[in-house]
This record gives structure tokens, C-alpha cells and sequence, in this order.
């Protein structure tokens, strides 16, 4: 089977996994867009975000969304999709990863990304663990459960979360790769189990490409969707090239994702092989109708 992305789409039926966390410490303060939030990770680290809320008119409540950052970036990457989720719904939290953005402080120590080892990436996950207590506890979410979202290291740290949190019920990777600042994530994708896993990257960008494929053979028959663009770039930038890519993500994340042709799922998403390289498409041609598209 080939990979297309224009016929690779799937409906998928929302799973009320929700599970009732106690309200994390935070305080809150008007921003300029959504409200500034404050909680602290199980090591101490102050976080600061955004939250979204579900707007007034929205058709229904759809849970929550929580957006994770890449390296050297911050919670702006994620800001204007957030904002545009909540009023289909959603209830979208934004924060910056330790180390970035507003989120600098454990007690008194001062933290620079600068200088972080491998063991500060890892930590990490406490930021997406304390993230998701924080989201779980606002209104209407864990009834309906979380999606994660999360590019380059991001997309690592937010995979590895969900493999052990069943309030997430999908998950979204930019740019995936097995081994960012070495936090390893090979057979994490099969873990994720019946849960669906999107994964997105740019033919060029080599190394998530390969990663993408290795970790789309460990799903085997799980529901796995992959998104292949032509000369994006990377992670979260990629939104901002590939206006079909916001489209995507919001086809996802709202549930409609669906297969024109009918095929059932397993047999929709699941590239035969994605190391092949450009010479097996038509690049001129894609870019064409992906510009007559934006």
C-alpha cells in the first residue's frame, strides 16, 4: 500500500477515559490571550501556561488538548491553534517546558536549558505529567478525556507520558524521533496500544522520517495515521509553511478523520514502507496541488 495523504482518513469514536486527578496548586492571572496558569511538577519546578478554555458557543465539549513544545521554543509555538480549538470545544493548555519560556524556577535554583544533560530532558515528563493534572481538573475534561499533542523532543516526552496515562486517548507527533537528547522511544509506540497515534513529517527532514517509519512498523495493526509533507521543515515551523497541516490537525483532533474510499482502518493508515524516498512521488506535482489547496 501507498502512502497518500489525501485518502488517508479515519473516523474515530471518542473514548471517555477521564480519571479525576486533586486540583494542583496554581495561580491564575489574566493574559493576553486565554489565562496565565502557574503548578508545580513533582521536583519542584514552577510551570507557567496558558489555558483555553471551552468557549461559551461552542457546539459540545470535546475534553481537553494539551500542546507540548520542541527544545529552544516555548508555549507561542501552540498559542493561535489552542485559541482556535477552544471555540470548537476544547479545553487547550499551552506551557513552557522547564527551562524555557516563563518556566525557569525549582525553589530557588535557577534553571538554564543552556547546560541541561540528558537526565533534564528526561525530566521532562514531569512537566507533561504535571501539565496534564493541571487539564484534567479543569471543567468538562476528564469526562471526555485528553489529546495530547507535542513536536520534536516535545512529541518524545508526550508519547512516553501517555504510554502510562489512560486519560489520553490520542496522541499527535510533529517531526517524531526515536532518540531526541537521547530520551529513547523505540516500542513506545506499540505500548500506546488501541489508542490512535498520528504521526507528521517532511520528506526531507531524514531523521523523522526514519523514525516515523520504525515506529509506525511497531504499531503492527493499531490505528496509525501518517502525515507526510514535501520541503516543511520541521516541527511546530511546519505549521506556519503547510496550511494544510492546521487543517489536519484539527480534522484529528476533532474526529474526522474518515477513509473516502470506505477501507477500514487498518487498511487506511499503514504505509508499506516510507524509506524510499522522493523518487517514488511526484514531487512538482504535489507541491503544485498542495499550493493550489492553500
Amino acid at each position: 500500500m501507498r502512502l497518500n495523504s489525501r485518502s488517508m482518513f479515519l473516523v474515530f469514536s471518542a473514548l471517555a477515559l477521564g480519571l479525576m486527578s486533586p486540583l494542583p496548586v496554581a495561580a491564575a492571572e489574566t493574559g493576553a490571550t486565554g489565562a496565565v496558569v502557574h503548578f508545580t511538577t513533582s521536583d519542584g519546578v514552577r510551570i507557567e501556561g496558558q489555558v483555553f478554555q471551552s468557549a461559551a458557543d461552542a457546539p459540545q465539549a470535546r475534553g481537553g488538548l494539551l500542546f507540548v513544545h520542541e527544545p529552544n521554543r516555548s508555549r507561542r509555538d501552540w498559542a493561535y491553534l489552542a485559541d482556535k480549538l477552544s471555540r470548537q470545544g476544547f479545553t487547550s493548555l499551552i506551557f513552557d517546558l522547564r527551562g524555557h519560556g516563563g518556566s525557569l524556577m525549582r525553589g530557588d535554583e535557577e534553571l538554564d536549558r543552556e547546560i541541561f544533560m540528558d537526565e533534564d530532558f528526561a525530566a521532562m515528563q514531569k512537566d507533561v505529567a504535571a501539565a496534564a493534572d493541571f487539564l484534567r481538573a479543569q471543567p468538562g475534561v476528564s469526562e471526555n478525556g485528553i489529546q495530547l499533542a507535542g513536536s520534536d523532543l516535545g512529541g518524545s516526552v508526550a508519547l512516553l507520558h501517555a504510554v502510562g496515562d489512560p486519560s489520553i486517548r490520542a496522541a499527535l507527533l510533529l517531526s517524531p524521533g526515536l532518540g531526541y537528547d537521547n530520551l529513547n522511544t523505540m516500542g513506545q509506540a506499540l505500548q500506546l496500544g488501541q489508542r490512535p497515534l498520528a504521526m507528521v513529517f517532511s520528506v526531507e527532514d531524514s531523521y523523522s522520517k526514519k523514525s516515523t517509519e520504525i515506529l509506525t512498523r511497531e504499531r503492527g495493526d493499531l490505528p496509525t495515521h501518517v502525515e507526510m509533507l514535501y520541503g516543511m521543515g520541521h516541527g511546530a515551523k511546519m505549521l506556519s509553511r503547510a496550511p494544510e497541516l492546521e487543517v489536519f490537525m484539527v480534522r484529528w483532533f476533532l474526529g474526522r478523520i474518515f477513509a473516502e474510499d470506505g477501507r477500514p482502518p487498518g487498511e487506511v493508515y499503514k504505509p508499506e514502507s516510507v524509506e524510499k524516498g522522493v523518487s517514488d512521488f511526484d514531487v512538482e506535482a504535489e507541491k503544485a496541488r498542495r499550493e493550489q489547496a492553500a
